[in-house]
């Protein structure tokens, strides 16, 4: 990553600083949404209905070029939380004594909530912010409103969907549902009235720092009927680019790795270096492993329609959920006096290049919505480039709490006072397989993705480099054909 220096960068910083003098801090809602791709109204998919994100989207500043550090949920949200790069947190999967050996490796690397429980504000959390059980509750004012162990895996009663909703086991559980129930029957409907209730509860002497986690639309892809009912798509939302890109080895882009022991227990064999056709057949496997969609082979067009259909409805439902919060603030009377951000961990592939899922280096897996609507700054969009590190020393600035020395990333306040500013020519991120023998680091530029991946067995290099105002599907890999610019990208890294 690198930083650009620009005249008048300064005074745009001291500008946003002037908005938070000490004793007049903003309030933050920091609205966090779980595998959501940019497929939003405000982000130019007219297809999907999200008048409450697009709402919000117009009263702030939207990043059109925003993107994870590591497309995995635990990895992405503790780079995000602590301010640092995954290569410093070193952590690529969700092992607790992963997160464990980080801890007592960095204990430096004070979380956000932390930093701003530490500098006076009410910290509270709800739903998934951290990865599910790696909250740390001393982080927060209050305990966290996490919801139940695996909550993720909430279904309705099948035959019965008004009794309470259970947690599936994860062998049997349905990969979709939409039964005709109110949207507090789920988790993500109780938590929004959780936090209505305590919004109505904070006292305005402090400031506070509301984080609300959305479990949808992770898999699986439930949500209430009614959500359900405003799509009928068609096979124009079928992935224009199902195939992956040409001339590259398939652990750029098969991202079944990390499931070969659940697998195994039903008589599928992902292997570690599977040929091109293979890695097709059982490409996606996270969705893949749950009922009613094939374990591997070709997913046909009407099961991917109910798949994208089935995602549609959710983005529609936690969309609902953001609405409520929104009113919630203007019924209090203070949303002038408190900052939102959006933002989710990572993007999600809907059969593009015949992935299903996260885990890849590409745009689809990588680009996220990222909005932030501050009183006082304009609102827009920007091309700017962003990436999820950014959040904790932006949200620094806005408040004017001094940044904690760890951080790695850079703060977009300069960028939310003149959408036309750039503070990264360059953002990165990486992806693991394998436990570190596959180690993909890629960089995007304005223009470009390049991807060097090593291959520890071979001791090995393989590269990626796509041009991506031409091929914005990143089909052909043209780094061959382009040394110098591979060389100077690489550079970047």
């Amino acid at each position: 990553m690198k930083t650009l220096a620009f005249v008048g960068i300064l005074s745009l910083a001291l500008s946003a600083l002037s908005l938070a003098e000490d004793g007049d801090r903003k309030n933050i809602l920091m609205i966090a949404i779980d595998d959501l791709r940019p497929m939003l109204g405000c982000y130019g998919d007219a297809r999907v209905k999200t008048p409450n994100i697009d709402r919000l989207a117009r009263e702030g500043v939207l990043f059109e070029q925003a993107y994870s550090n590591y497309a995995k949920c635990g990895p992405s949200r503790l780079s995000l939380m602590t301010g640092l790069k995954p290569e410093s947190v070193q952590v690529f999967d969700h092992g607790d004594d992963s997160v464990k050996k980080f801890r007592a490796r960095r204990p430096d690397a004070v979380s956000l909530a932390r930093h701003f429980k530490d500098s006076g504000y009410e910290t509270q959390s709800f739903g998934k912010i951290d990865h599910d059980g790696w909250q740390l509750p001393g982080d927060w004012s209050i305990a966290p409103f996490a919801g139940r162990e695996n909550e993720m895996l909430e279904i309705a009663v099948e035959g019965n969907p008004n009794q309470p909703t259970v947690i599936a086991d994860r062998s049997a559980c349905p990969v979709m549902q939409s039964p005709d129930v109110p949207d507090d029957h789920f988790f993500d409907g109780r938590m929004t009235s959780e936090v209505i209730k305590r919004l109505a509860k904070q006292k305005k002497e402090k400031p506070f720092l509301f984080a609300v986690g959305y479990r949808r639309p992770h898999l699986p892809f439930v949500a209430p009927k009614k959500y359900h009912d405003i799509y009928e798509p068609d096979e124009s939302w079928i992935a224009p680019n199902p195939e992956p890109p040409v001339g590259v080895p398939p652990f750029a882009w098969f991202n079944s790795d990390g499931y070969a022991n659940g697998a195994k227990k039903v008589g599928v064999t992902i292997p570690p270096s599977p040929d091109r056709e293979t890695a097709i057949s059982l490409n996606g496997y996270e969705m893949r492993s749950y009922l009613n969609v094939p374990t591997q082979g070709a997913i046909s067009i009407p099961n991917q329609l109910e798949l994208i259909h089935a995602y549609a409805a959710c983005v529609s439902y936690v969309d609902a959920q953001v609405g409520r919060l929104l009113d919630e603030l203007d019924q209090l009377g203070i949303r002038e006096e408190t900052i939102i951000l959006l933002w989710s961990d990572h993007g999600w592939h809907l059969g593009e290049m015949s992935a299903w899922g996260k885990m890849t280096n590409y745009e689809v897996a990588t680009r996220v919505p990222l909005i932030f609507s501050v009183p006082g700054l304009p609102s827009g969009r920007t091309r700017s480039l962003a990436e999820l590190l950014d959040i904790y020393p932006t949200l620094c600035e806005l408040t004017n709490l001094t940044s904690p020395e760890h951080l790695e990333g850079v703060s977009l306040a300069p960028v939310l006072n003149s959408p036309e500013t750039i503070v990264h020519d360059a953002v990165n991120h990486l992806y693991v397989r394998h436990r570190g023998e596959f180690t993909g680091r890629a960089v995007r530029t304005d223009r470009h993705r390049y991807v060097l991946w090593h291959d520890q067995r071979l001791n090995k290099v393989a590269e990626e480099l796509y041009e991506l105002e031409s091929d914005p599907y990143e089909s052909v890999n043209v780094a061959e054909e382009n040394p110098e610019l591979t060389e100077e990208l690489r550079g970047k890294l």
